[in-house]
């Protein structure tokens, strides 16, 4: 069998930019890290992940109800993905739909709604007691000023934190598989490219399963989650920046780098 760390440092040495790889089984608890995976990356939609973690966080503690309408208001519609800021002013929706938004389409206006139901010092403080301190949400979306650090994550962090999720280590079970519910239903993640099926929606129904959250801005595509299949299953964050292809296609070199990551990691994993 081929060593999945020699077939991954020839792919982290062979993209145009950074990348970072981390990964870990969750039957044998071995831990794969490769490239710059300690190193602190521009989050870009990947921070979600913390974001939804500190609503979900306080929805349990009695400090947030999940099913109180909130008002879109024009001010609150940012660019980027997402449908909110298509839609009239004045709609309500549940702050479990905007968390829901959130992951599942990325939506940017859903996410500054969940961040100002949250606060920013909240998700940072949540992180910190986590020991993921590299997880630093600074700014809500399209409102970070010129110049200044952006919102970052490390990939290591970051997949310690999906590892948590996952194993239901934090906050309660019922909350953890809700989490888990709604990552599941991600579009067309990276992660699924070079998996059985290809996609999310043709995937057989023996799986791969998988739950992730991607995130992409200019030079940089990230993805973390979690692929399992007949029992099995890991936890896996790549990362990647300073990409020289800078297209927003679906064949970025940053995106199919991310894809052909986990497929390694699959085959290492869960394939006999």
């Amino acid at each position: 069998m081929t060593d999945p760390v020699s077939t991954l440092n020839a792919l982290v040495a062979g993209f145009s930019g950074t990348m970072g790889v981390w990964a870990r089984s969750l039957q044998t608890d071995e831990v794969i890290q490769v490239g710059a995976s300690d190193d602190t990356f521009p989050s870009a939609s990947t921070i979600k992940l913390a974001i939804f973690y500190e609503v979900m966080r306080q929805a349990g503690e009695g400090r947030l109800d999940l099913s109180e309408p909130r008002e879109l208001r024009t001010e609150d519609k940012v660019p980027g993905c997402g449908v909110l800021r298509d839609l009239s002013p004045g709609i309500r929706l549940p702050l479990r739909d905007l968390a829901t938004l959130m992951m599942i389409i990325s939506d940017n206006t859903a996410s500054n709604m969940c961040i100002d139901a949250v606060g920013i010092e909240s998700v940072n403080r949540s992180m910190d007691e986590l020991g993921l301190t590299g997880l630093r949400l600074r700014w809500k979306f399209f409102g970070a000023p010129a110049g200044q650090p952006v919102n970052a994550a490390v990939p290591s962090q970051l997949g310690r934190l999906m590892d948590m999720i996952v194993r239901r280590q934090v906050l309660t079970p019922e909350a953890c598989d809700e989490m888990l519910r709604v990552m599941k239903q991600v579009q067309s993640p990276y992660a699924a490219r070079y998996l059985p099926g290809g996609s999310q929606y043709d995937r057989p129904p023996e799986g791969p399963v998988i739950a992730a959250k991607f995130g992409s801005i200019t030079g940089c595509r990230h993805e973390v989650g979690a692929v399992w299949k007949g029992g099995r299953g890991f936890v896996f964050s790549v990362m990647t920046k300073d990409c020289k292809d800078e297209r927003r296609v679906e064949d970025n070199e940053g995106v199919l780098a991310v894809g052909r990551a986990v497929a390694i990691l699959y085959r290492h994993f869960l394939e006999p």
